[in-house]
């Protein structure tokens, strides 16, 4: 693949075929005199001419982006849309084919019309899990003859949020997590217990619990004060915690455990139940939903490793249920 301003350029199989054979065809024009053979050698070269200047002027035209998509996982196939614009007043382009650089996949456009659009599937996929830059777009064009496969590269603004890895058959283990925990974590009371008692409005009572008919019976604010809801163990627990941070090894095996979490949480969540999430001292509340579904992969996806002791889990967790490396800590 050689490259000339603006444009890369690889000879194609045609190209090999067409130089074996011009000078086939020009010494027998030579030898022979014959004026047939002089025409067809002039438009073998008029071809090669013609379809070099109109290949070169439809990649100078062309625009692709990649349109956003839906939820994609690590080492899974996503099918991307590819629109592709073409700038030309009145030359369509035919045959083109784009691919993100340096990963696998193409889509084939069979044709973009003059100053207009055309969509195509790209099915890729992505090794990596967090959110990612998507690489340049590799446009390419070998029409009209096919003589060469000219490729121009586009930047994309597009950032992408790939999920973790999903196994098959990963078994959930959960574990639970004190009430106090999380209303430490998300900075407000554990709503939902039993009634113990009404009582008159205190600075610093939530709203939300003001008792509304005993209210405007007693002319008074009047609050319900509940007693502390015990939690369902409903949560995954992961341990980010690693004896040696920059282990190549152990960050391989933390990729699986993130994964394996990942797994679980999907499967329960898409069969209904509340699942909640805690990474070190992050908690996130058990709620059933895609929505809840949605905000355990994002912290799963942009979840790193730490070394001992710099995001210690809840008091409270149960160990036998921690997703950890075995032996980490």
């Amino acid at each position: 693949m050689r490259r000339f301003p603006g444009f890369s350029l690889k000879p194609a199989r045609a190209f090999w075929v067409f130089f074996l054979a011009v000078p086939v065809l020009a010494l027998a024009a030579l030898n022979t005199g014959n004026n047939a053979l002089y025409l067809l050698l002039a438009l073998a070269l008029g071809a090669f001419v013609a379809s070099g200047t109109f290949s070169r002027h439809t990649l100078a035209r062309l625009r692709a982006t990649v349109l956003p998509a839906g939820e994609m996982y690590a080492g899974a196939p996503v099918t991307l849309m590819v629109e592709v614009t073409n700038d030309s007043a009145w030359l369509p382009a035919a045959g083109v084919v784009v691919r993100l650089a340096g990963m696998p996949g193409q889509a084939l456009v069979p044709t973009v019309p003059a100053r207009g659009s055309a969509t195509a599937q790209l099915l890729t996929a992505f090794a990596s899990r967090g959110r990612q830059g998507l690489p340049e777009l590799q446009i390419e064009v070998r029409l009209p003859l096919g003589f060469f496969i000219k490729s121009v590269h586009r930047e994309q603004a597009l950032e992408v949020l790939i999920y973790p890895r999903r196994f098959v058959g990963a078994a959930a283990r959960f574990s639970g997590v004190g009430a106090a925990e999380v209303t430490a974590a998300v900075g407000s009371v554990v709503r939902g217990g039993e009634v113990a008692q009404l009582r008159e409005f205190r600075t610093g009572d939530d709203r939300r619990d003001v008792h509304w008919k005993q209210t405007a019976r007693q002319q008074r604010l009047i609050v319900v004060e509940r007693r502390e809801r015990a939690l369902p163990s409903r949560f995954l627990v992961l341990d980010r915690q690693l004896p040696r941070r920059e282990d190549g090894a152990l960050l391989l095996r933390f990729e699986d455990l993130v994964s394996e979490v990942a797994t679980a949480a999907v499967d329960r969540l898409r069969r209904g139940e509340a699942v909640g999430l805690v990474i070190g001292g992050a908690v996130t509340p058990p709620l059933p939903g895609r929505r809840q579904a949605r905000r355990v992969l994002e912290q799963l996806a942009l979840v790193q490793a730490v070394g001992p002791g710099e995001d210690p889990l809840p008091p409270e967790v149960g160990g036998g249920a921690v997703y950890r490396l075995a032996g980490a800590m």
